[in-house]
């Protein structure tokens, strides 16, 4: 068995976003995960200056480790409204090791265990309306 590192990054859209209510209550069900320590969300601000107004846009972002036995390393949340080009409001960056025989498997467990460990109680408290898990393989074959 061999160590093997898996990135996965999410986009989740859903229904009845608040930018500040629901990324307090995704903040509030990452923190109670017990797969998750360090737990951190911070409020970003941009202000821009478009046709002599400026504009300010906001999000925010939760960081932290994973806590699980092959050491997880870490993952980073983008909460925000959507946009043309991003028609998501959660982005999640999931940086975790796993042990395995191959890659694929590991690469497969780690999947399971994103869906299992992490979509499955964010699910509970929010309406999904889509939802995409992607590993940087597959963002390769797409491009």
């Amino acid at each position: 068995m061999t160590l093997f590192r898996a990135d996965f990054y999410i986009t989740i859209r859903v229904a009845d976003f608040n930018l500040m209510n629901s990324s307090k209550k995704l903040f509030n069900i990452l923190n109670n995960l017990s797969v998750l320590q360090n737990v951190q969300m911070t409020i970003v601000r941009q202000n821009k200056e478009v046709h002599g107004r400026i504009v300010i846009k906001e999000w925010y972002e939760i960081t932290g480790s994973i806590n699980i036995p092959e050491r997880g390393n870490a993952f980073w949340v983008l909460s925000k409204d959507t946009s043309q080009e991003e028609p998501y409001n959660f982005f999640m960056r999931i940086d975790r090791n796993i042990i395995a025989e191959d890659y694929e498997e590991a690469q497969s467990d780690a999947s399971d265990w994103v869906k299992d460990a992490l979509i499955e109680p964010i699910k509970k408290d929010f309406s999904m309306e889509e939802i995409e898990i992607s590993s940087p393989e597959k963002l390769r074959n797409q491009h």
